[in-house]
Order: structure tokens, then C-alpha cells, then sequence
């Protein structure tokens, strides 16, 4: 769906008062209304991924400054849902470890607060947004790391969207940072285990040409399987902690946030720069 289709669209529900039917007009079909993960409040000056964002980096990559052509509420504003999606490890740039995941306001459609419960993994695989598979542990090719666990709370977004490519309003930070292993692609899955669902719209990608992410979802949050959907997705940002410039970073297990496995080898990274991650 181009812009232009997006904002005609956008303009007719408004004169027409069915925003409350948006989950049946604007997706594939309505058993497969959009999707997108849900996150914590949006970062403030004091919140740690907030200093952090100019170290992320957006997948996929041709969405870093364009909004996509689509638009998601899945899994984080759908209950009882087992969703999982694709990236290419080789637009990470380098990102070796992630410790939250963004994601972007829509520029039509918003929606209001809520709170999910959610569970956050990610994982290597050698599968793509061309072959990833509807059985969902089937495509991790090693065991995916639990990053968060818990209830989410997803701020609300104008109920027209206003979404710009810098807009990323909505964040999650991790309790335990995924460490990602060169030479693969990376999955995210986000299982909802809410009882009640709601409208709430992210920026997603659907079927544009850098459109380099798939998506497999069900909507039972113990599914084994899927339907599948090739190059449609939401527009993530995956964000980095900074390292511990400080002895007292590594202490109270703060060495566990940065990705060392003791606060032994934290220490020895403040004090000389050798990275043992």
C-alpha cells in the first residue's frame, strides 16, 4: 500500500467515523490484522535507551529515514498471540549486542494506552524474510535468549498517526541483553499472553523493495505454528547499551546488563580495554 493510498485511506475513515473498525478495513484480511511488538513508555531524558538511541540502528535498513507502507498492531496491542520476524544480520552494522528494541509511530493511524503482557526472545538463524518457516522453533538455529518478561505499558499515539522516520515512541529495555553471533540473521518473537487486545498502530514495512523482513504469527500464544507473511513487518530499532566507563557500573550485577559474564572481567574492561565478550 503506497503513501498516497495510506493517507486516502486515512482521510475517508476520518470523515466517516470508523476508527473503531479499523482492524477489519486496513488489513490483509481480518483474521490478519497488522502487526507490531509492543514496548515500554516512550524513552525520557532519564531513561538509559533515551541517551542510548544514537546507537541503535533501524531494520530494515531502507526504512531508516522513510516511513513505511503499512501499518501493525500485532502482537503487542493482540492478546493470546505467538508472533515471530525476521532481519538480515548483515544490516545490523556491526551491532553485536542488543539491549531494547523501539519501535516507530505510524504517520496515519495511532490508537490508545494499554498494557500487555508480553515475553521478549531473540535468536540467531540462518533463514530469511524469502524462507522463513510457519513452524516457529523451527527457524531459530540456536536457542533464542528470554530478554524481557512482563507487562508492557504501550503509550498512546494520536488517533492520525503523525508518525516521522525519527519517531520511535514506543521502547522496551531489556533485563538481559541478547548478544548476537556474526554470520547470522536475527529473530524476534514476542509472545502476548494478555487476556483482552486492543487497537494501537506501529510503522510497519509491506512489500516495498528494501522491504527485507517476514513475519510468522498465530493467535494462540502456545502455537507451534503459523501463517506466514513474506516481506511485510514492523520497522524496528534495535538499540545498544553504551559500555561501563566505571568500576561501579560492574557492580550490584550490573556487568550482566553489559553483556560480561562476571563482574571480574567488567572491571578488567574499565581498567584496560580488553573486551572478553
Amino acid at each position: 500500500m503506497t503513501s498516497v493510498m495510506k493517507q486516502t485511506l486515512a482521510l475517508v475513515l476520518a470523515t466517516f467515523g470508523l476508527a473503531a473498525c479499523r482492524d477489519t478495513v486496513v488489513g490483509p484480511r481480518p483474521d490478519r490484522r497488522p502487526l507490531a511488538p509492543s514496548f515500554d513508555v516512550a524513552p525520557t531524558a532519564a531513561d538509559p535507551l533515551a541517551t542510548a538511541s544514537a546507537e541503535g540502528v533501524v531494520l530494515p535498513n531502507a526504512y531508516s529515514n522513510v516511513m513505511g507502507e503499512g501499518w501493525n498492531t500485532f502482537p503487542h496491542a493482540n492478546s493470546n498471540m505467538r508472533y515471530q520476524q525476521v532481519f538480515l544480520g548483515s544490516e545490523l552494522g556491526g551491532l553485536s549486542s542488543v539491549s531494547g528494541l523501539c519501535l516507530r509511530r505510524d504517520q496515519f493511524f495511532g490508537g490508545p494506552a494499554g498494557t500487555q503482557q508480553l515475553t521478549v526472545k531473540l535468536g540467531p538463524t540462518q533463514l530469511d524474510h524469502t524462507t522463513l518457516t510457519p513452524v516457529f522453533d523451527a527457524n531459530y538455529s540456536a536457542t533464542p535468549t528470554t530478554v524481557f518478561s512482563g507487562d508492557v505499558n504501550i503509550p498512546a499515539a494520536d488517533t492520525l498517526g503523525g508518525g516521522t522516520p525519527d519517531d520511535f515512541y514506543i521502547c522496551i529495555e531489556f533485563t538481559t541483553l541478547y548478544l548476537h553471533p556474526p554470520g547470522s540473521n536475527v529473530i524476534v518473537e514476542i509472545v502476548n499472553t494478555s487476556s483482552t487486545r486492543f487497537s494501537n498502530y506501529a510503522d510497519a514495512c509491506q512489500g516495498g523493495a528494501g522491504c527485507t523482513t517476514s513475519r510468522v504469527w498465530a493467535v494462540s500464544a502456545t502455537a507451534t505454528a503459523g501463517n506466514t507473511d513474506r516481506f511485510y513487518g514492523l520497522i524496528m530499532k534495535f538499540i545498544r547499551r553504551g559500555d561501563p566507563t566505571t568500576k561501579d557500573e560492574c557492580k550490584d550485577n550490573g556487568w550482566e546488563k553489559f553483556g560480561f559474564k562476571n563482574q571480574g572481567e567488567c572491571v578488567s574492561f574499565v581498567e584496560t580495554g580488553k573486551d572478553r565478550r
